[in-house]
């Protein structure tokens, strides 16, 4: 598994090198995102935007501190995964995950703030439907899946 996802690394791990980013199949919660203690108690954010391939295809994701409710919208070469009532912890969140050199139908992924919640708009280079899942990871952390075929 290849796994590509956006954030700031602290200083302590800059220094060690082993920050891998979040992972959601961790069992654990080692790889937690940047300033995790920052989020207030109960608020609903945008913790991490990230990218897996995978044998069967890729998948994008979005970690969130609790669930979130969400929707979708497809047009000509883009898809949209809209997600209600939430905000971005970080500005490194907006940073567009770039996936054109991958084997995937998407080209680039980006956060964008939409009135008040925020969309991730994939821009396609095939028009196919993906999967969109949500469940919750060991890691206390709520996740919302956007898997594309290969």
């Amino acid at each position: 598994m290849v796994a590509l996802a956006l954030g700031a690394m602290s200083s302590a791990t800059a220094v060690r090198g082993d920050y891998e980013g979040v992972n959601p199949e961790s069992e654990s919660s080692e790889n937690l995102p940047p300033k995790v203690e920052e989020i207030p108690e109960g608020a609903l954010m945008l913790t991490w935007p990230g990218f897996m391939m995978q044998e069967d295809g890729s998948s994008f994701f979005v970690q969130t501190s609790k669930e979130v409710r969400f929707g979708t919208k497809s047009s000509q070469g883009r898809f949209e995964l809209v997600l209600y009532n939430i905000r971005v912890h970080l500005k490194t969140n907006y940073l567009p995950l770039e996936t054109q050199y991958f084997d995937t139908p998407v080209t680039r992924a980006t956060v964008q703030r939409t009135g008040k919640g925020v969309t991730m708009v994939f821009e396609m280079r095939e028009d196919v439907t993906p999967t969109v899942t949500q469940k919750k990871g060991k890691d206390g952390f709520n996740y919302v899946f956007v898997k594309f075929p290969p």
